[in-house]
């Protein structure tokens, strides 16, 4: 009798007691400099979010929240930052400082984009924290096909196609 309420109390110490749902997301990376990484995230309208980046050791990092799906790092050849990132009209908000961090608060839902820059100083590692769970992304490193060799391709491989067509056909006829 005695466990039957222990089991009652236990139980209703459980519905007493809050259950705190806490999301939150810690990415941590080893890059080196011209090297960036891309998460996104959904973020519901009227709610705000924190994101930070740290750094171990000397690294200069930018970061920077996209609101519509970057489609280039603006990561130049010589491992700098692209001033065009800065007229970007779909960056909401961006850090320079030596500790980067934004905190932001959306109007709308939607998903939303951030980008970390090592753009000197390393290689270093660094630690990216949200509130939110972030999923990683990546660009698209495969180039597309110059319209100019793709008709090329097709023409000198339907050609192929007819002429070995055109010597069974004669073969036959023999």
């Amino acid at each position: 009798m005695n466990y039957k309420k222990i089991f009652l109390l236990s139980s209703l110490f459980v519905l007493i007691v809050p259950i705190i749902n806490v999301k939150g997301f810690t990415f941590r990376d080893y890059i080196n400099n011209g090297n960036y990484a891309l998460f996104l995230f959904n973020l519901d309208g009227g709610n705000n979010t924190q994101i930070s980046v740290t750094h171990e050791e000397s690294g200069n990092f930018t970061l920077f929240l996209f609101d519509q799906r970057p489609v280039e790092s603006y990561v130049k050849d010589d491992k700098t930052l692209n001033n065009r990132i800065f007229s970007n009209p779909s960056i909401v908000n961006f850090s320079l400082a030596d500790s980067p961090y934004i905190n932001f608060t959306t109007l709308e839902s939607k998903i939303y984009y951030i980008e970390v820059v090592l753009v000197g100083g390393g290689p270093d590692t660094y630690n990216l924290t949200c509130k939110e769970d972030l999923t990683r992304y990546y660009l698209p490193i495969i180039p597309g096909f110059r319209l100019e060799y793709l008709i090329l391709s097709i023409t000198l491989v339907l050609s192929v196609i007819f002429i070995l067509s055109k010597k069974k056909v004669i073969r036959k006829n023999s």
